[in-house]
């Protein structure tokens, strides 16, 4: 029988592919989109100064890239044949216009379809690498078998309302929760991977954080059920708090979810769970799904880009 034997958690922010001398770029686009930017400035300036410091900053940086690093090893070294990859579609696939609350893609491939850099916004262009490579398509393995058996057990068996996708959509790029996947953690040691498309940022039917582990829990019974001989892996990409960092917050989901602390969970006000920080709803879903495995914590890592404390609580974690 399939079994899960391996959880990964990563942030995929573009700043982890950004060489640090460019961070400012994306403080440009903060100024642009994050609301009530000089109020936030305000409040902070009394301490904000010490987490702008270029030492501090490139430290940071450092660090978020030997957590990569060492989450890659763990994924290669665990030589999974399988990896569910639980990410939120961002205007990619979907539009926030119609938008399913649950999605899985099992198609027997899917291309990442990398868009011009010209057309990309200038912040994000150094960053391109990390989500699309050389800007040539390629075409990776997806495991069709188990994402089938994934709808159909997950809709038949545990009540979950699954939308699917058998055939890529093709006016736009795969999204960058998974390539980021592919780019980052995978690199030359490519595997199949199953996309679970969860709704975190889009008014009105994101899933509750109860819900999202409910999934986790479900997407494990179902592997476990699946008639093959499978070493599955489970991995969340995104979060956790962004465009404004939270550290207050990151660090109460990252300890819920090594305590596996279902009720505090499911007590997650919403309100926080906005924006950026939705994705914080991946990591739930993964959570559940590796429940019965250890969570090490690879490294947290707040990083402050601006002022007005924005950027992203990055964060790496193993479950064996």
């Amino acid at each position: 029988m399939a079994e899960i034997v391996l959880g990964i958690g990563s942030s995929h922010s573009p700043m982890l592919s950004t060489p640090h001398e460019d961070f400012a770029g994306h403080v440009d686009r903060d100024r642009a989109r994050v609301p009530g930017f000089a109020d936030l400035t305000r409040e902070k300036a009394a301490w904000i100064g010490a987490e702008l410091r270029p030492d501090v900053t490139q430290a940071r940086h450092d660090a978020t890239q030997a957590a990569i690093a060492r989450l890659g090893a763990t994924l290669a070294e665990a030589a999974v044949d399988t990896l569910v990859v639980i990410g939120d579609d961002q205007a990619e696939w979907f539009s926030p216009d119609g938008q399913p609350a649950l999605c899985i893609y099992w198609g027997d491939t899917v291309d990442n379809l990398p868009p011009p850099v010209e057309k990309m916004a200038p912040s994000l262009r150094r960053a391109y690498w990390g989500f699309y490579g050389d800007g040539v398509n390629r075409t990776f393995p997806v495991d069709a078998a188990l994402g089938r058996h994934l709808v159909q057990s997950l809709t038949r068996d545990h009540e979950f309302d699954v939308a699917h996708v058998r055939v890529q959509p093709r006016h736009s790029p795969f999204g960058h929760a998974w390539n980021f996947v592919h780019q980052r953690l995978m690199g030359a040691r490519i595997r199949p991977i199953v996309p679970v498309l969860l709704n975190t940022y889009y008014p009105p039917n994101q899933p509750t954080p109860r819900r999202c582990y409910q999934l986790g829990r479900a997407i494990r019974q179902a592997v476990a059920a699946w008639p093959e001989r499978r070493r599955v892996g489970v991995v969340a990409s995104g979060g956790l708090s962004h465009f404004v960092v939270d550290e207050a917050l990151d660090r109460h989901v990252l300890e819920i979810l090594a305590k596996k602390d279902a009720d505090a969970v499911a007590a997650l006000p919403l309100p926080s769970l906005d924006s950026g920080s939705s994705e914080i709803r991946n990591w739930i879903a993964a959570a559940g799904a590796v429940e019965h495995l250890h969570m090490q914590l690879v490294d947290y890592v707040p990083c402050y880009r601006s002022e007005a404390g924005t950027g992203v609580g990055m964060a790496f974690a193993v479950w064996q």
